[in-house]
């Protein structure tokens, strides 16, 4: 949570078939977005509080009074780490990117055989990655998206396959 609010994580990757071989690749210029209501067990009616995606959070009046558009950067999520959980030394890149990069290589992974199969087109996939974080810091995998908005993404690549 950030300021007491629900957050989640949202990555990209791409997935090339290209002359047979399969290669992964993961955005490193995620984003965070954030609810606009705080975070409440007791009101399970609320989806302004549940739900983080731009769907539902644009139609709440306080769309953008925490953060614009709801989201943070990296930068701006480990400023916030550094200033609430200074204590437990949390880097973002260091510590959970690099398991979010784990999962997305597992997802790939898991749909290897499935992708192109024939292994005679040259294709690519993108994905829209959904991630959570628990108050211990571990990274949890919501879903996998194809075809996601992809106006905030990075040109930057990683491969991560």
């Amino acid at each position: 949570m950030v300021s007491g609010r629900k957050i989640d994580i949202r990555a990209f990757a791409m997935l090339t078939s290209v002359n047979g071989c399969l290669k992964g690749y993961m955005y490193r210029d995620c984003y965070f977005r954030t609810s606009s209501k705080p975070f409440d067990l007791t009101n399970l009616q609320s989806r302004y509080v549940h739900l983080t995606n731009d769907a539902v959070q644009m139609h709440s009046e306080d769309y953008g009074k925490f953060e614009s558009g709801n989201k943070l950067s990296i930068n701006d999520f480990q400023r916030y780490l550094d200033q609430h959980h200074s204590a437990k030394n949390v880097c973002f890149m260091r510590d959970l990117f690099p398991v979010m990069e784990r999962l997305v290589t597992d997802s790939f992974r898991a749909v290897y055989d499935k992708i192109d199969p024939s292994r005679l087109n040259n294709q690519f996939e993108v994905f829209g990655y959904d991630f959570m974080i628990d108050d211990n810091f571990k990274v949890y995998l919501i879903e996998c998206n194809t075809n996601p908005s992809l106006e905030i993404c990075s040109p930057l690549l990683a491969r991560i396959i």
